[in-house]
């Protein structure tokens, strides 16, 4: 799928009879970004994601392409998106095949399609931002994908312990600088991710504030799409 920019930029000009550049706002961009369509057998479905504490949503299937996980809805914590326009259950919009981003404003935006790119990055950088949005783009099947974190396991604690605030298993899709690595699981580790929670737990004496129920259920089909390890454990078995 083709997709055709038109768009403004800034860059600096020394106008006649002058030292000093000058800013100057135009309006001339043009570019037309390749989309690729591939077939559904390129981009195996690796996860089956469902939200156990939300029936109705749709499984999510997690695909894999170029060492990379693509789903076609917007997510958040390894779940459905329920503030995602037009609900949960929606899947990314196909941009149009023509798109303006004609503007006097400082950024040039469309966030329907995650657009935000500043003027000042010149003719040449804002084109090279767009060739990098449709790289980070695929279509199968005439649906959207985009690629997003590899889900795993997280052992959280809140609170001073002793029951206030507790520990829980929870899903996430990044590393949080503020958790330690041992913290963390893959989705291949539940039954390790549970124990070691359950360990936090009795540390803490959290004997009622403690849950080891994630609320999303994983079903993998491709175990080599699963890249996290912690290097303290070795490689997920």
């Amino acid at each position: 799928m083709n997709v055709t920019f038109t768009y403004s930029y800034s860059h600096n000009v020394v106008p006649p009879r002058c030292r000093l550049p000058r800013t100057v706002r135009e309006h001339d961009g043009l570019i037309t970004v390749a989309i690729r369509d591939i077939p559904a057998e390129q981009a195996p479905v690796a996860i089956i994601s469902r939200n156990t504490s939300a029936p109705t949503h749709d499984p999510v299937e997690y695909r894999t392409f170029e060492g990379c996980l693509w789903t076609n809805c917007k997510m958040f914590a390894c779940a459905r998106d329920n503030k995602a326009e037009g609900g949960p259950n929606s899947t990314h919009r196909l941009p149009e095949p023509e798109i303006s981003l004609l503007t006097d404003s400082v950024t040039l935006s469309h966030w329907d399609q995650g657009i935000y790119v500043g003027a000042y990055q010149g003719k040449a950088g804002i084109a090279e931002y767009l060739e990098r949005w449709a790289r980070d783009r695929i279509i199968i099947d005439g649906l959207l994908y985009l690629p997003v974190g590899e889900p795993m396991y997280v052992v959280m604690t809140f609170g001073l312990s002793n029951n206030h605030g507790g520990t829980s298993l929870h899903c996430t899709d990044h590393l949080n600088p503020n958790i330690k690595d041992s913290s963390y699981f893959s989705i291949l580790e539940h039954e390790q991710a549970s124990d070691y929670a359950r360990s936090v737990a009795a540390n803490r004496g959290d004997t009622i504030k403690y849950s080891d129920d994630p609320g999303i259920d994983f079903q993998v089909l491709i175990p080599e799409a699963i890249r996290w390890k912690n290097p303290r454990r070795g490689v997920p078995a």
